[in-house]
């Protein structure tokens, strides 16, 4: 396929935090990238409905102007066993409490002033031109606006700057740059709300496709790794006439 039609989202927002699923309490780092699950679930909001996971794809392309730690409150509501000796004070005369709630002090990392450039199948990306929820980026409070939604077609690369991105893991041998890290790749429905995961490279600093400027930051050709979910937007060109590489994305693997 010489060329995928699909339509380009971008989403702003002033304030954004992606959780460590494993931390819990004391601390709650970012990621520096949204992780698949939250893409999808993002997209569920403009939808309204869950994308069909079997079906869905992304890429992406993600920056921010700093980081910073802030103390938060967590309030932790814990159920009361029916042996709980606490009553409150009612009208109608002491009633026995079912719930304790606690306040826990927390650092939370996050990140300011987000964009989100998202690549999506046409029929969802559409949606986002009158998404059915609030438009959040993160966790429920971070509110974000939709700036840009327009059809554009990727194009195979000749030569491509691929930064501000997530790639997978089995590309590791072609690119020295990134942190590898695990993420939340698909989440389900409720009530089960199963969670998988899978690594991938978070990739900030830029490596070229196709010929490096210096030599220093290629992406290689590796004998072995299958790279046809590489494509680029050749509307967003760098100054050296580089296209925005866009890695595709699925969150379950073709059957």
């Amino acid at each position: 396929m010489a060329a995928l039609p699909v339509t380009r989202v971008t989403v702003r927002a002033p304030i954004t935090s992606f959780r460590h699923p494993f931390f819990v309490v004391g601390s709650q780092p970012s990621f520096d990238i949204p992780p698949p699950s939250t893409v999808h679930g993002h997209c569920a909001s403009a939808l309204g409905r869950w994308p069909d996971p079997r079906t869905f794809f992304f890429g992406i392309h993600f920056t921010f102007r700093s980081k910073v730690r802030d103390r938060e409150h967590q309030h932790i509501t814990s159920a009361l066993g029916p042996k709980a000796k606490t009553f409150v004070a009612t009208p109608a005369g002491p009633l026995r409490a079912t719930t304790e709630i606690t306040v826990q002090p927390v650092l939370r990392e996050m990140l300011f002033d987000a964009t989100m450039t998202l690549y999506l199948d046409p029929a969802v990306g559409e949606a986002f031109r009158a998404p059915v929820f609030p438009m959040a980026l993160g966790r429920s409070q971070d509110l974000a606006e939709v700036v840009d939604v327009r059809p554009v077609s990727l194009e195979r690369p000749a030569r491509a700057r691929i930064e501000h991105t997530l790639l997978p893991r089995l590309v590791r041998p072609c690119v020295r740059f990134g942190a590898t890290v695990l993420l939340t790749r698909h989440v389900s429905e409720p009530p089960e709300r199963r969670a998988t995961f899978a690594q991938y490279i978070v990739l900030h600093e830029p490596v070229f496709f196709g010929g490096d400027p210096d030599g220093s930051r290629t992406f290689d050709r590796v004998e072995g790794i299958d790279i046809d979910d590489l494509w680029c937007d050749p509307t967003a060109l760098d100054d050296e006439g580089f296209a925005r590489g866009v890695w595709i994305h699925r969150l379950q693997d073709p059957s």
